[in-house]
């Protein structure tokens, strides 16, 4: 099956897009996602187009960093600072995570709409639906994101990260739950997902560890790939040396997981 390494933060600054750009030459990844209420957005669509890959950016819907694309959502002190930007209030409380009024539910569903409209007007084409900081997987964004459904025919949509071993008990349900429910939301998902730190530590390797990043992934994570449909998601950026980086992981031409395709 298809391996899914998908570069979160298109359009989030000029550096970001340059490390995507540059990690689509060097076949790190096969899909990218879009910020669209983001100052990058635009330049970000000019790359995609001059480089040719503009079929394989998705939306990255945000509604924790930046300025949102619609007013009525600047005044709920839940989503916007004073100044009107996303503050991620509601983020850092378990309780709005599980529960929202129903007017900042409309708020946050009128402001996904917008976003989602924007991508589409600068010739976007692929609704591949993820979210910045997984916020989709909370439940009052995911039944903002369900009554979007209707109006748009989305490609695929992100699971609740379950790429892991553990976890608790109450959090588990609340994965399988949320990630059967989201499935009937777009025509595709795939059965796990999770960063790359989550993939390397799910077979107990180590990411800072040169040894274990290897261009040909051992046994048990190739029977991982060839079973399952697996997305991997990354964050492309440039570190002070000017290396491509996954936040602090190396990508590299050598020794980098990333270059196997299934």
């Amino acid at each position: 099956m298809p391996l899914i390494v998908n570069a979160d933060d298109f359009g989030k600054s000029d550096d970001v897009n340059s490390a995507v750009c540059e990690a689509f030459e060097k076949g790190y990844i096969t899909s990218t996602t879009l910020m669209a209420n983001m100052p990058g957005a635009g330049a970000a669509y000019e790359l995609a187009k001059e480089k040719g890959f503009s079929d394989k950016v998705g939306i990255h819907l945000n509604i924790t960093e930046g300025m949102p694309l619609t007013e009525a959502i600047r005044s709920n002190p839940l989503v916007c600072a004073p100044d009107g930007s996303f503050n991620a209030a509601f983020y850092h409380s378990t309780k709005y995570r599980l529960y929202m009024d129903d007017l900042t539910i409309d708020q946050i569903r009128g402001e996904l709409d917008a976003q989602i409209s924007v991508f589409l007007e600068m010739g976007f084409k692929t609704l591949h639906i993820d979210s910045h900081h997984h916020v989709h997987t909370n439940y009052p964004v995911y039944k903002a994101l369900r009554s979007l459904s209707s109006k748009y025919d989305f490609d695929y949509i992100r699971l609740s990260r379950n790429l892991y071993r553990g976890g608790s008990f109450l959090n588990n349900i609340y994965k399988h739950v949320y990630n059967a429910s989201v499935k009937k939301l777009a025509a595709h998902t795939s059965d796990m997902f999770g960063s790359y730190r989550d993939l390397m530590g799910y077979f107990s390797l180590d990411p800072m560890r040169s040894a274990d990043r290897i261009k040909e992934p051992p046994g048990g994570m190739k029977h991982l790939f060839s079973e399952r449909k697996v997305e991997i998601m990354v964050h492309p950026m440039h570190d002070e040396n000017g290396e491509l980086v996954d936040t602090d992981i190396p990508m590299r031409d050598e020794g980098h997981m990333f270059s196997y395709q299934s």
